[in-house]
């Protein structure tokens, strides 16, 4: 195991446990991590994440995470949706986002202070408050990373 995998299991760790604690039962959720740098590349991925983003779109990903101007809204990644981009705190936005044709599945991009993390989350009876603990959650694991170095 690199220590790109234990960070991997960090956040996903923090993300779902707080998740498991806030979200309605009858809504559970899996979550997929992948983290790599502001340019796109990989460090070290959950071994069950499915996502196939290109390092082009990882690096859209990663700047429109930051704030900054991209297409990602008119020109987001293969199969995907994205929303909106959320201020989480004075640290960091999240870029929210759903796959086309699975409600359920959930995407979330955030940058700490040296690498780009993606979250996908396959949320069962998913509704609008289960996508609001979700990004909670995914916060939750972010602000956590940060604390913690990464």
């Amino acid at each position: 195991m690199s220590e790109w995998d234990s960070w991997v299991n960090f956040v996903l760790g923090h993300a779902a446990n707080e998740y498991y604690q806030n979200a309605p039962a009858d809504s559970p959720a899996t979550w997929h991590i992948h983290i790599g740098g502001f340019d796109g590349s990989m460090y070290a991925k959950s071994a069950d994440f499915d996502g196939t983003f290109d390092m082009s779109e990882m690096s859209k990903m990663s700047i429109a995470s930051n704030g900054d101007d991209t297409d990602i809204f008119t020109a987001p990644p293969k199969g995907y949706t994205i929303v909106r981009v959320v201020p989480a705190s004075s640290d960091f936005n999240v870029l929210t986002g759903k796959k086309k044709g699975d409600a359920g599945r959930l995407l979330y991009v955030a940058r700490c202070t040296s690498t780009l993390v993606v979250a996908l989350v396959d949320v069962q009876n998913c509704s609008r408050g289960c996508e609001s603990k979700a990004m909670d959650a995914f916060s939750h694991g972010i602000t956590e990373a940060i604390a913690a170095g990464i």
